[in-house]
């Protein structure tokens, strides 16, 4: 695997830290009671558990309540349950540490809806789980500004001895928490790549019918003939064994980063349909030279029928119902609620599906990709709001996530119940889990009794995201070839900006995003000659584009001098 950081995971953080803005949190928005209820959610809040005893690890033994807002997991927690108080692991962390948490869940699907109406409303629960390193305008400086949200520098370091051992045993994580003003603004989602040698490196990648190449007699694609060829003998099949027409190859539509289309253009060395970084310049790949000739390609497969016809609109939804139905040839997705899936999907039978190599152009290139989300932290986390009530509280139930007790009741459950300890006192699933009495997956298996949705602060196991996503051969398989990757070039999905420059570089690409998009559709459909290409590239250019770079350059510099300087 080509990666600079060759296993040590300060240089892997060194890709990454504290928060790119995007969406707007302070949007106005209308009243009424319909938006209060999409803000608040739209079930009734649950309690997990009553305060009856505290836990030696979590501090004080006083008791206390919250309100926690937080996404609800739609794959693998609500086929079981409407709310997270009723997940077992909650229920045994309000025993322990005697807090009582109230959990609110927006709708599902309206998530970034209601967080913009429960900004605007200025009546804010407790606690919020929320992406405030990417999707907040200004970025969690400026929440922290606005007073909607807590500096927790002070306050970690006063009340929570978990989070601040761990952050002292890994000071490039905190480096990557900590925003340009010096901030600390969430209690961390840290995913398992703060560990030297995780298991699973990426989790998402290109994935085909592996039934398909073996009855056509063909290898595995590698580069964009290789791809071409293949996509072209799966149109030339015609029909699954159904008799239904194949789809060679089904995208998400383009706004989208899971978009197959999207990620094809790494296979030029790394170009982008975004931003990226090449030996530390920050470049966008829409102006880049590269792209026209990425667009073309892709504008002759949709030509010869190679690409869903209808792939500017689809969401999860189409994209799947293709998979599942047997009528997709090629797609790229994740390797557990994805790849698991749809071996399901298709007969529990995994010598249908494998994973393949990111694409290259040239041959024996090493395969590059800019869209994997391998950072320990990549800005998502819970935040103590202005209005919490009692900071002690949730200082002290979010502190105890960190904890040794709290770490193993969020990654495996309760012991005895979903997981048992070996003799060398190693965690491992019980039958109960992995083979559900009701014939449920693994994923929402788990999510009866512990956080398998990660929408939480917490340290993810990488233990338990081997369970998860390793249930076929197939899908480690896969992992190894995705694995084998050159992911340098990807720009850090949280560095931090300055209020102002968030809030010119929102305004700027806003308008920049939907020209490309809109523009770049056009060009795959046909219905945009490339004799206009020039024009599309100086548009861009008029755009602002520029100004767009060198803010997003500049705060990439001062992540890496952040970074530089815990590593001396």
């Amino acid at each position: 695997m080509k990666r600079k950081w060759s296993g040590n995971v300060k240089k892997l953080v060194s890709l990454s830290a504290a928060a790119c803005l995007a969406a707007g949190m302070l949007a106005g928005c209308g009243g009424g009671s319909s938006d209060k209820e999409a803000a608040n959610g739209s079930g009734a809040a649950a309690d997990a558990g009553s305060a009856e005893s505290g836990s030696e690890e979590s501090g004080s033994q006083g008791g206390g309540s919250i309100t926690y807002w937080t996404n609800m997991d739609s794959s693998r927690i609500a086929p079981t349950t409407d709310n997270y108080a009723n997940i077992l692991c909650y229920q045994e962390m309000a025993k322990n540490t005697g807090v009582n948490v109230e959990f609110i869940h927006p709708p599902i699907g309206q998530e970034a809806d209601a967080f913009s109406l429960l900004m605007a409303s200025g009546e804010y629960p407790d606690i919020i789980y929320y992406d405030w390193g990417n999707k907040v305008a200004g970025g969690p400086d400026k929440a922290i500004e606005d007073g909607v949200i807590l500096r927790l520098n002070e306050i970690i370091e006063e009340k929570c001895p978990n989070l601040r051992a761990f952050l002292d045993e890994h000071p490039e994580v905190e480096a990557a928490m900590t925003t340009d003003n010096g901030n600390i603004y969430c209690f961390p989602n840290l995913y398992p790549y703060y560990t030297d040698e995780p298991k699973i490196v990426c989790i998402r990648g290109n994935q085909i019918r592996k039934d398909w190449l073996d009855e056509l007699g063909l290898e595995e694609p590698e580069t964009i003939d290789e791809w071409h060829q293949v996509l072209t003998a799966f149109k030339e099949k015609g029909t699954n064994d159904e008799g239904e027409e194949i789809v060679p190859m089904v995208s998400r539509k383009l706004s989208t980063r899971s978009s197959m289309i999207r990620t094809f253009a790494n296979a030029w060395d790394g170009l982008d349909y975004d931003f990226y970084v090449q030996d530390g310049t920050v470049k966008f790949g829409p102006v880049e030279p590269d792209f026209k000739e990425y667009l073309q390609t892709m504008s002759q497969w949709y030509a010869e029928g190679l690409i869903a016809p209808e792939f500017a609109t689809y969401g999860d939804k189409e994209h799947d119902a293709l998979i599942t139905s047997s009528k997709a040839g090629a797609w790229h997705s994740g390797l557990g609620a994805g790849m698991g899936v749809y071996i399901s999907a298709l007969g529990n039978d995994d010598s249908k599906v494998g994973g393949v190599k990111f694409p290259v152009v040239n041959k024996g290139d090493t395969p590059k990709f800019n869209n994997a989300s391998n950072f320990p932290f990549i800005g998502i986390g819970v935040a103590i709001t202005s209005s919490c009530k009692d900071i002690d509280a949730a200082c002290k139930w979010l502190d105890y996530h960190y904890s040794e007790e709290g770490d193993m009741l969020l990654n495996w459950g309760v012991e005895g119940v979903s997981y048992e300890l070996d003799e060398e006192g190693n965690p491992h699933f019980t039958d109960q889990v992995l083979n559900d009495p009701d014939g449920l997956s693994v994923d929402v298996a788990i999510g009866k009794y512990a956080m398998v949705a990660q929408m939480e602060a917490y340290k993810q196991s990488d233990e338990v995201y081997a369970v998860r996503m390793w249930k076929w051969p197939a899908q480690q398989e896969a992992s190894s070839k995705w694995d084998a990757t050159d992911f340098n070039d990807r720009y850090p999905l949280t560095v931090s900006m300055t209020p102002d420059e968030g809030a010119e570089f929102a305004a700027i690409m806003s308008d920049i995003e939907t020209y490309r998009d809109e523009n770049a559709i056009r060009y795959i459909l046909g219905t945009e000659s490339f004799d206009n290409y020039d024009k599309f590239v100086e548009t861009i250019k008029s755009m602002n584009i520029d100004r767009a770079i060198q803010i997003k350059q500049a705060a990439y510099d001062r992540l890496q001098e952040r970074i530089k300087a815990v590593e001396k």
